[in-house]
């Protein structure tokens, strides 16, 4: 919950580089910018894969896509062309005075451009180097430099095969999950990195490898994989032991999940449907007599559901006190008074006179003054090398008619660099 808003955000004085596309290196350089690091998006000329990715908010100056504005405000964006020799230089000047480099490209690409953790390491020994990649730099075997992504790592760590349709199908969840576990992964190995780095001088490779992520989500599955018997359920469906009944069901304008994972959600929903007396009814009174009988349970739970709508569903179980939600579409997400309230969605302008409404950082809800903005391409570059490099007009025009900041954008320049991308989406 928002508190009195702090004296300084916790980051404050962290210096950032970041070099990454897509979703979770991006996703993690956003958390350490909201709370309060410096940082310093290295972009390709023509901009990093997700500015030309439709859909796309119009304006006279430009444009600014919606899933480049999802995942980079308040950072600094400066357009380096890291095949030019003076932007390389820049580069490196820029990661002498960091504290930490974010980045999701492949390996051989860091190889190429002579950036590879283990070099920047050596050279750089306080350094936190935070990689991360489909499948991890260190001891990933045949898969080191493999393209994957998030739902790459979600097959490989077991998840997509918990998430099935009533048939027992496997079904993609629809987003990219190992994206953001990648992300949060990182996040929390870049705060640890920091506190030895402040109180020893060191730093760290962190090697964050998207499956290895993934792991923790199906911990209990897995756990549960490897002392059950087979199951005695009649019902190939989206769940096996969680409860009965779990999941989504059908409303009259939509859908909603109700999840019963104790005998006494059930005895209350029961009641809830007026239908008191299949709680007691040997076929369905515990956890294992439901599982016996998934289909019957469902049908029951069904016929209550189809016939009124979300509001109403959620208003008698809510009641009742069985754990239930209507399932929101993200118009409605938007909108939501009880996120609005919590604040977990905040305004963020998009640099060219519009706003999003997106998630707040969960890790730092806190009142803030700040305006929250998408940077435009290349917009902080004059600032940043200033700054952070001393460097003048003079000095930058001179790197730019080298070509240090590349020649504009080309066409097709952002996607002829997707191989070198994580692996995410």
């Amino acid at each position: 919950m928002p508190t009195a808003r702090a004296a300084s955000r916790p980051l404050e004085g962290i210096q950032v580089i970041e070099l990454a596309h897509l979703i979770a290196g991006p996703y993690c350089g956003q958390m350490l910018a909201d709370e309060g690091a410096n940082v310093i998006k290295i972009e390709p000329p023509g901009g990093e894969l997700t500015r030309h990715r439709p859909p796309a908010r119009q304006a006279q100056e430009g444009e600014v896509t919606a899933y480049y504005a999802s995942l980079n405000r308040g950072k600094s964006s400066v357009v380096l062309d890291l095949k030019n020799a003076e932007a390389a230089d820049i580069l490196d000047r820029l990661l002498q005075g960091a504290d930490v480099f974010v980045t999701n490209m492949r390996s051989s690409a860091l190889e190429r451009l002579g950036i590879h953790p283990d070099v920047l390491h050596a050279r750089y020994p306080r350094l936190v180097i935070a990689c991360i990649s489909g499948f991890g730099l260190q001891n990933s075997g045949e898969y080191a430099d493999r393209a994957g992504l998030a739902m790459v790592a979600e097959a490989m760590a077991g998840a997509t095969g918990l998430t099935r349709d009533h048939k027992g199908n496997a079904v993609w969840c629809g987003f990219a999950l190992g994206d953001i576990m990648a992300a949060v992964s990182a996040h929390a190995g870049i705060l640890l990195a920091l506190r030895n780095q402040e109180r020893y001088g060191v730093g760290k490779v962190i090697d964050v490898g998207l499956v290895e992520c993934m792991l923790p989500m199906v911990s209990v599955a897995l756990s549960r994989a490897q002392i059950e018997e087979k199951s005695v359920s009649d019902f190939a469906g989206s769940n096996n032991f969680h409860g009965v009944p779990y999941g989504a069901f059908p409303a009259a304008d939509g859908a909603v999940n109700i999840g019963c994972n104790r005998d006494d959600f059930w005895r209350r929903l029961c009641a809830a449907i007026g239908r008191p007396e299949l709680a007691s009814d040997p076929r369905y009174a515990t956890y294992n007599d439901r599982m016996r009988h998934q289909h019957e349970v469902h049908a029951i739970t069904e016929s209550f559901t189809r016939v009124h709508t979300r509001a109403e569903i959620t208003a008698r179980l809510v009641e009742f006190d069985v754990p239930v939600a209507g399932i929101l579409s993200m118009e409605e997400v938007v909108d939501d008074p009880y996120l609005r309230r919590r604040g977990a969605l905040c305004k963020v302008e998009d640099g060219f006179g519009g706003t999003f409404t997106l998630p707040a950082n969960p890790a730092w809800l806190d009142d803030d003054d700040r305006v929250l903005r998408v940077p435009r391409l290349g917009e902080q570059r004059d600032a940043v090398l200033g700054h952070a490099l001393s460097l003048d007009a003079e000095e930058i025009a001179r790197l730019e008619q080298a070509g240090a900041f590349g020649a504009g954008r080309q066409a097709g320049a952002g996607e002829s660099r997707q191989k070198d991308a994580v692996h995410s989406a």
